[in-house]
């Protein structure tokens, strides 16, 4: 990963998440990117202009308050940190700036809450992690602790079709000294062959082959309940999981399923697209 994108709306809840990264693009020796965007609603007055000059200069001087606070600070003043602020809507400008820088990863905000449906749900953050390929870090706006030692990844043992799109953990895993712990929720009368499971087990294995790691089956009839009860418990500095279709993923967002899923709100989240 060597660029990592930040959009911010200079909320709290982004101004929690600007630390994360902050210290990744660090770690990384990345360069990062930090975005704003401003919008007016359509208007045929004359002083629509001159608003959006203005907007566009306030954005502007947000953007560099921000990298000067960080270029300030002896860690990061060898840091190389841009800045882009736009016009338009926030969320769909953000795949296209993430797709200008060549970003690999997008490190967001997302506001506190005690489960995944209220931190999500009609929030920016899932609009973007359903409209851009790009891996995304989501910190909640509770976050407070940025060492990395145990990252959680939910896994459903199904083949994995590209496995590069697990290099962000393993890049994470690996510039934060972490282990990662592969959970796997499985059913009592799971029926899946034996065998693919094993081998499946097999490649997180090998994948993971320069990261301490290990694998966790917990036998659970409901996979939210057991992995939110292997979070509580473990208590994983971070989760991630595939974003892909038909799975895990999409069943947290479902609604009838999340409303019973609470995590501590203080866990970052990265979600990879397959």
């Amino acid at each position: 990963m060597q660029n990592i994108l930040f959009p911010t709306d200079f909320s709290d809840n982004s101004d929690q998440a600007y630390p994360y990264a902050l210290d990744i693009a660090y770690l990384l020796g990345a360069t990062l990117t930090i975005f704003n965007s401003y919008k007016l609603p359509y208007s045929k007055s004359n002083l629509l202009v001159s608003m959006i000059d203005r907007m566009k200069e306030d954005s502007e001087k947000e953007l560099n308050d921000l990298r000067d606070s960080a270029l300030s600070q002896d860690k990061y003043k060898n840091l190389s940190i841009s800045i882009t602020s736009r016009s338009g809507n926030f969320v769909s400008q953000i795949p296209k700036v993430a797709g200008e820088f060549n970003s690999d990863l997008i490190v967001m905000g997302t506001k506190g809450a005690s489960s995944l449906k209220e931190m999500f749900i009609g929030s920016n953050t899932l609009e973007v992690i359903q409209i851009t390929k790009i891996p995304v870090l989501t910190v909640p706006e509770k976050a407070q602790n940025r060492k990395v030692n145990k990252i959680a990844m939910a896994v459903d043992l199904k083949k994995i079709t590209d496995p590069k799109q697990l290099s962000p953990l393993l890049e994470m895993a690996k510039i934060c000294r972490a282990s990662i712990e592969f959970v796997h929720v499985m059913h009592p009368d799971d029926n899946d062959s034996t065998q693919d499971r094993f081998n499946q087990i097999m490649f997180l294995e090998k994948f993971a082959s320069e990261i301490p790691s290990n694998i966790n089956i917990i036998t659970e009839s409901d996979v939210i309940d057991g992995l939110s009860r292997y979070v509580e418990t473990e208590k994983p500095d971070m989760l991630a999981m595939l974003s892909r279709k038909h799975t895990l993923f999409e069943r947290l967002f479902t609604q009838s399923i999340t409303n019973k899923l609470s995590f501590r709100s203080e866990i970052p989240l990265l979600i990879m697209d397959e």
